[in-house]
């Protein structure tokens, strides 16, 4: 197993592997799980898409997660109707994307919290702008990444062509949260863990499991406030252990 010994950055970049892959899910649970270990914890979804679609926006969630009464302005600075990748739902809206207006809010945020998370929308090559992309965002704002994954077929390859591509830019990884782990997972699930780590390098530094009564929509936050403890690392507030993990998963895969 991969140790990790790097302390809680200031700030954290939440991205994905793809769209739909639980970002929100995962903010949501982080920062709850930072919270409950006596942290200040800031969310902020510089940019999304959508908010014309019925039920909660991602932002709005995050926000009643945390019970932010008072929300800050600077936890969104874009917010497009359409769902579509944030530099088409600007231009639909005739508006250009300025990263500069969202470096400073995340200034302003982390000025006064001990852990701002920024939820990416997409994944890493979505574009902002013709030629500014997610990754050129984390990039400026001098954050490490927490890829967020799915835990089926297919995923080895995902995961490891988004850190691939981080790598590559500069970015730092700090490693994998699998989203939506089943309860009875199959073959796939059960060695997608240990395949991921062997080819990243990257350690898994949460699972979360797969809960049907989460609806971010519909702003049903499920059993996160219990989950979150254990889905996540030491490092991130929790106390999921990547070696037992992969050791339990392996005595499963034995039964096959």
């Amino acid at each position: 197993m991969t140790p990790h010994m790097t302390p809680l950055p200031k700030g954290i970049f939440i991205t994905g592997t793809d769209t739909g892959v639980g970002k929100t899910v995962i903010t949501a649970a982080l920062a709850l799980s930072l919270k409950n270990a006596g942290l200040n914890v800031g969310v902020m979804k510089p940019i999304q898409s959508g908010s014309s679609l019925p039920g909660m926006t991602d932002i709005e969630f995050l926000r009643a997660v945390l019970a932010e009464k008072e929300p800050s302005p600077d936890d969104c600075i874009y917010s497009f109707e359409a769902p579509l990748s944030p530099h088409a739902a600007a231009v639909l809206s005739g508006e250009t994307i300025d990263p500069g207006k969202i470096k400073s809010a995340y200034g302003r945020l982390a000025s006064s919290r001990d852990v701002v998370l920024v939820e990416g929308a997409g994944g890493l090559l979505v574009p902002i702008l013709d030629d500014y992309l997610m990754a050129d965002l984390a990039r400026d704002l001098s954050l490490p990444l927490l890829v967020v994954a799915r835990p089926g077929l297919g995923t080895v390859n995902h995961t490891a062509l988004t850190i691939e591509c981080a790598r590559r830019r500069g970015l730092t990884v700090l490693g994998v949260v699998i989203n939506a782990f089943p309860d009875s997972p199959g073959l796939a699930e059960l060695t997608n863990p240990s395949a991921t780590i062997k080819q990243t390098g990257a350690p898994i530094l949460g699972i979360y499991p797969e809960d049907p009564s989460l609806h971010v929509g519909e702003g049903a936050p499920g059993a996160m406030h219990e989950l979150s403890p254990r889905a996540f690392a030491p490092i991130l507030g929790g106390y999921f252990d990547e070696e037992k993990f992969i050791s339990g998963l392996q005595k499963k895969i034995n039964l096959f």
